[in-house]
């Protein structure tokens, strides 16, 4: 082969050396975020996107140029009829010069291919790291993975619950993972995130690799520390026995709680709403075959549809919805902090005070804590002076505690709070169990889903609060603060615990009465003598003795005297409420004023005053 044409090798091009140039480079900067990423044991997860994606891609990117130059040489020589161009290089290994360009290609070929392998064995590590799906996307993802670090799972990686073992899940992964890269590029994405319930594996495939179902059985003791909304922040612990239940009929009592659970049990259900909140219809299958379904008595569609509708079989995650992205009401995590002595129990009304300054709707997170400094400052600067001179460091403290409360559970710019995703264990805050053990869910045979505590929980009992693990040593009080009778008996607890805010002290607080009212100087119990009934027992006249006989007569004789009469303010309702009977003279006068104003309501026919009544 003649010399000259061994001398003018393809890549002897501006776009072959580009390319070999950026090669080289990314090459080097690799092994220079490699010697970063191995030599510090906590470190940015930008230096990882950079070492095993970025990187790796402009070398690639480099190495495509390179041979796309070649190429282009190639063409060009023998567009221009240049006599060495050739359309392929030759191989005579028979040559010493071909020989050694061949060893040099082999062997930097293999290096190329194992360091490659490296890198992208590596970069398929980084992106399952929790760092990678927490931190990378830092505002999309900052909710979920503040949560994640406060958790029961905080050491378990996030693949091992949203994707799992198994090729089919990390491909599907990855295709939903571009589609959110797309929407974070572009800003696009929602705000707050929504669930994926849609796509996510079933509960039997990543929960149960941990939490075998057939070992949960029996009864759990749980103490829950609180402290009461006075100005002594009195301490008290709710105790009550957590009936598991479920597993295995061989280990344990098939009952309680995890009887959904039991493999021979299914249940299986009709949600209405994406958050799965409202669910009409519901069937159990047991485990020797009898089958009951229901349907909620506030379903106002036809039940035929339910034949045609999507049905969901119950599983771990029907109940344990948010098992690690927890965002914890302000009223939870005040009693935690408070017995944990992060917020001193003897600052003066301190667990109103923080919880009232968390529930405050702020813009941004910024105006959050200016806002709740001033406002726990400025009450105990107000109200207790000599507390806030002498304690500062405590009150300090407390909203330092109050932040961070926030900054855990509070993200306005992702539009996420407490509120935003329901927790279905339990029902205090949430309906939780409440969305089928409604009392409302009725089966043809007559049979209702039942609302009895006791069948997943022991009654709670409220005493002092003592240490972890011990029994409480004073007298057991009522567990509930207030005798819950009549409508209150049937009123689900979320209704009153609504997810972080306080529940109210007194009637006038729920029932929306106003304070200033006259009658609102007396008890409540002065005319409701029936507890928790709406309607006053008494008769008005055991008071109002000389009015009692003015209205007696007439068309009005066989009225109430809250008919017309606004109770709580010792005033007449108003025009409105007369004309609910009096329909037909809605157009009478009705510039002049309230009906009053003319009539005086007394005797047989209401009259003008002043005018003689005829008959």
């Amino acid at each position: 082969m003649p010399e000259e044409k061994q001398a003018k090798g393809l890549y002897r091009n501006a776009v072959s050396f580009f390319g070999a140039y950026v090669a080289i480079i990314s090459v080097f900067l690799i092994l220079f975020s490699l010697l970063l990423q191995f030599s510090f044991k906590s470190h940015s997860p930008y230096i990882g996107i950079f070492s095993f994606m970025v990187f790796p891609a402009f070398f690639t990117l480099g190495a495509i140029l390179f041979l796309y130059g070649m190429r282009r040489e190639s063409i060009r020589r023998r567009h221009h009829g240049v006599d060495e161009a050739l359309p392929y290089p030759q191989l005579d290994l028979n040559d010493p010069a071909t020989r050694k360009k061949f060893s040099f290609a082999v062997l930097g070929g293999s290096f190329l291919a194992i360091f490659l392998a490296f890198v992208s064995y590596h970069a398929f590590l980084y992106t399952e790291t929790t760092s990678f799906c927490g931190q990378l996307c830092h505002t999309v993802m900052e909710p979920e993975y503040a949560a994640y670090q406060g958790s029961p799972h905080a050491r378990v990686p996030c693949v091992d619950c949203h994707v799992g073992s198994g090729a089919s899940w990390y491909v599907k992964s990855k295709i939903s993972g571009a589609r959110q890269v797309i929407a974070v590029t572009f800003g696009t994405y929602p705000r707050p995130i929504p669930t994926p319930i849609e796509n996510l594996r079933p509960a039997r495939e990543t929960c149960e690799e941990c939490h075998w179902p057939a070992k949960f059985f029996g009864t759990q003791l749980k103490q829950i520390p609180h402290f009461r909304y006075d100005e002594k922040n009195t301490p008290e612990q709710i105790s009550l026995g957590i009936k598991t239940g479920g597993g295995s009929g061989e280990l344990g009592e098939s009952a309680g709680i995890h009887w959904h659970m039991i493999t021979e049990n299914k249940v299986h259900y009709i949600p209405l709403d994406r958050q799965q909140q409202d669910i009409p219809w519901i069937k159990a299958t047991r485990t020797d075959g009898t089958e009951d379904e229901y349907i909620s008595l506030d379903y106002k569609g036809d039940p035929k549809e339910f034949a045609t509708r999507e049905k969901k079989e119950m599983d771990c995650m029907d109940c344990h919805n948010r098992p690690t992205h927890i965002y914890e009401p302000p009223e939870a995590a005040v009693d935690k902090a408070m017995a944990s002595h992060l917020i001193s129990r003897t600052l003066p009304w301190v667990k109103r005070v923080v919880v009232d300054a968390l529930v405050v709707e702020y813009p941004s997170r910024e105006k959050a804590h200016e806002g709740m400094r001033a406002d726990i400052a400025s009450f105990y600067r107000n109200r207790y002076p000599a507390v806030y001179k002498a304690r500062k460091a405590d009150v300090d403290k407390a909203v330092e505690t109050a932040i961070n409360i926030y900054n855990h559970s509070v993200f306005p710019n992702m539009k996420v709070n407490w509120k935003t995703y329901a927790s279905n264990i339990g029902h205090r805050n949430w309906p939780g169990c409440f969305r089928c053990h409604d009392g409302r869910h009725v089966a043809k045979s007559g049979k209702v889903l039942t609302t009895e505590c006791t069948i997943c929980h022991t009654m709670p009992e409220r005493g002092p609060l003592s240490p972890l693990g011990s029994m409480m040593p004073g007298p057991r009080m009522e567990w509930h603060p207030m005798a819950l009778e009549g409508k209150h008996a049937r009123t689900l607890c979320n209704k009153c615990h609504s997810a972080g805010y306080r529940p109210p002290n007194d009637c006038a607080e729920c029932h929306k009465i106003d304070t200033s009212a006259p009658m609102m100087s007396m008890a409540c119990g002065d005319c409701h003598r029936k507890k928790i009934e709406a309607q006053p027992v008494t008769a008005c006249r055991d008071c109002h003795k000389d009015q009692s006989g003015l209205h007696r007569k007439g068309e009005h004789a066989g009225l109430s005297c809250t008919e017309c009469h606004r109770p709580h303010a010792w005033g007449v309702a108003g025009r409105d409420i007369c004309l609910s009977c009096h329909d037909d003279k809605k157009d009478h006068n009705k510039d002049e004023g309230a009906c009053i104003a003319c009539h005086d309501f007394r005797g047989k026919r209401a009259r003008a005053p002043g005018k003689t009544r005829s008959g």
